[in-house]
């Protein structure tokens, strides 16, 4: 059957977008009606469902074990033995479908009250507490959507990657600080959009580089310096004159990198390499994947972001290893065809509207099961009754449907309403790459955590650090130390910090002065080197003779760089010429 595409009106930013055919034949496949929101509000309320780095100190409350959870309302948190375990029975708050109330409001009722797992941690953790989305983690501290990793200090979206600090978004990299969209690199510091670089600093757009500093768009270089050839000798003697522990040093070298060397490169439409008929940013080794970001060893994806070793998937954020599934938020390991849920890990199969369940399949509204099948609200059904009930409820959906506070009208196929969230607008990747100030977000209809004020007895001044990592003592580690930021609502300030003994032996090993901000502070500034998770129809840049073309290109793109940005971008074809 052949489909055609349509233009719907999103009901909740009231913008016009296009369901494309091959969406209406993936929506066919899995029998879902087609979304009513807009691809941009599907992904930010899916996003107001992941909060990485909010964290608050709870008990088990089944053990009473002491835990570092990712919720901090009054439902009740396990830690992993007892969620996991058979010290209680999954089926305890189980309940009857009614249908004279609304579907969403029999679901959240459900959610309140049943246990939850505390974090988003599977797998071995060695020293590692302080971690969430996390997988297979040593010596990992206030590190987050961080898989298979060692020795990681204060990154986001890490993986396979061992003794690093400050990085984001970075695969495979070893003995680096700062990396940014990376792989493969190797110490080397203040990096972005590069891969396979080695002993290298301050460098924009490079790969497979060794011993260059403050340069962009190399290919296969060696002993670049502020992008000129030099000798060995002459790289090893301009390099001496930098002094990198200075604090004035640096804050002078990331202003040039940012506001003159990064502005004025050459700029490729997207960051993608080894991709096949692909659209987004930060994307490799896919085939097929569409209008999604931060996805890698995938195919056929699209309107997703941060997922991995994902097949034939749509709408999706924070998943891996899974295929078929839509409109899910952590669905991980193995799932097969969930749609609408919230983490669902280790072979879920054919789950719907379900929250934090573990090798369950054919599940619809249940909370926190484990190995379970044919279960509706937790309560368990024959597989002749199941599938009529549920047949009968999805009905019941549309016959009554639930309407949010805003006005917006859930039905059978959409997503978890975003009042239903157990987070923050705030706390979750919502805010990281859609940030909001509370008043704009509560005329949103989103929930809003309030800053938790801590009294910190501040006993050194940020202006009173020392200058060069040369003169820091070991006493640092004893010392709170102000934000600047001061509380900032946009960066979600923590307000005073402290320099772990972790964190000294790192600079100190690697000449690097102390960070001047907080860690979120740090992540925000992090943030603002990538470009939004947009994309924008443009003409390609480029106005230089010899490269099959006379005058501009013709060339046209998907690309995540505005049109009002200052940066020159290229198409594919005019960036090799230029670049490679």
């Amino acid at each position: 059957m052949e489909y055609q595409s349509e233009n719907k009106t999103c009901q909740n930013c009231k913008q016009d977008f296009t369901i494309e055919s091959d969406d209406f034949a993936f929506y066919e496949k899995i029998k879902v009606p087609p979304p009513t929101f807009c691809p941009e509000c599907r992904m930010v309320r899916r996003m107001c469902w992941r909060n990485e780095r909010s964290l608050h100190k709870r008990e088990c409350g089944k053990c009473g074990k002491g835990l570092i959870s990712m919720y901090c309302d009054e439902a009740p948190v396990y830690c992993m033995e007892c969620w996991s375990g058979d010290y209680w029975d999954q089926h305890m708050y189980s309940r009857e479908y009614d249908f004279n109330i609304n579907f969403f409001e029999q679901l959240w009722e459900l959610f309140k009250i049943n246990p939850r797992l505390y974090a988003y941690k599977f797998g071995t953790f060695i020293n590692s507490e302080y971690v969430n989305y996390a997988k297979d983690d040593k010596n990992c501290h206030l590190s987050f959507s961080v898989i298979d990793c060692e020795d990681i200090l204060y990154s986001t979206l890490i993986d396979d990657s061992k003794n690093c600090a400050d990085c984001l978004n970075t695969i495979k990299i070893e003995h680096c600080y700062e990396n940014t969209n990376c792989e493969g690199n190797y110490n080397s510091h203040f990096m972005f959009n590069s891969q396979s670089c080695v002993d290298s600093f301050f460098l924009y757009d490079c790969t497979n580089c060794s011993n260059c500093f403050m340069s962009s768009n190399l290919r296969s270089q060696q002993y670049v310096f502020r992008n000129q050839k030099l000798t060995k000798e002459k790289y090893k003697e301009e390099m001496e004159k930098i002094d990198s522990g200075s604090h004035v040093v640096l804050s002078e070298l990331k202003n040039e990198f940012r506001k003159q060397l990064r502005d004025f490169s050459i700029h490729k439409f997207a960051f993608t390499y080894s991709t096949e008929n692909s659209t987004g940013d930060y994307i490799h080794h896919v085939k097929n994947v569409k209008k999604s970001f931060d996805v890698y060893d995938s195919e056929n994806v699209t309107y997703s972001f941060r997922v991995l070793h994902a097949k034939d998937s749509i709408d999706n954020s924070g998943c891996g290893y899974g295929e078929m599934v839509y409109e899910s938020m952590g669905a991980t390991m193995n799932s097969f065809k969930d749609s609408f849920c919230y983490i669902t890990i280790q072979g879920c199969r054919e789950c719907e509207y379900s929250l934090v369940l573990k090798n369950c399949s054919n599940c619809f509204a249940c909370v926190g099961l484990t190995n379970a099948s044919y279960c509706i609200l937790n309560k368990q059904y024959s597989k002749e009754e199941y599938f009529a009930t549920v047949n009968t409820i999805k009905k019941h959906m549309n016959d009554l449907p639930y309407t949010d506070m805003k006005g917006r009208v859930y039905k059978y196929g959409e997503f978890f309403p975003m009042e239903m969230s157990p987070f923050g607008y705030n706390e979750t990747n919502a805010h990281d790459f859609f940030p909001l100030r509370k008043t704009d977000a509560l005329v949103m209809g989103y929930n809003w955590l309030d800053r938790i004020e801590k009294n910190y007895t501040i006993s050194l001044q940020n202006e009173d650090l020392p200058e060069n990592i040369e003169s820091v003592t070991d006493a640092i580690v004893d010392e709170v130390i102000d934000c600047p930021n001061r509380g900032d609502e946009l960066s979600r300030c923590i307000s005073a910090y402290r320099i772990t003994k972790e964190e000294l032996q790192f600079l100190r090993q690697r000449r690097l002065p102390l960070p001047r901000y907080c860690p979120n502070c740090r992540h925000y500034e992090r943030l603002s080197y990538r470009n939004p998770l947009k994309l924008w129809h443009r003409l390609c840049m480029c106005d230089t003779g010899g490269h099959n073309h006379e005058g501009n290109c013709p060339n046209e793109f998907e690309t995540s760089y505005a049109p009002d940005r200052p940066e020159k971008v290229y198409c594919e074809s005019c960036y090799q010429k230029e670049v490679l």
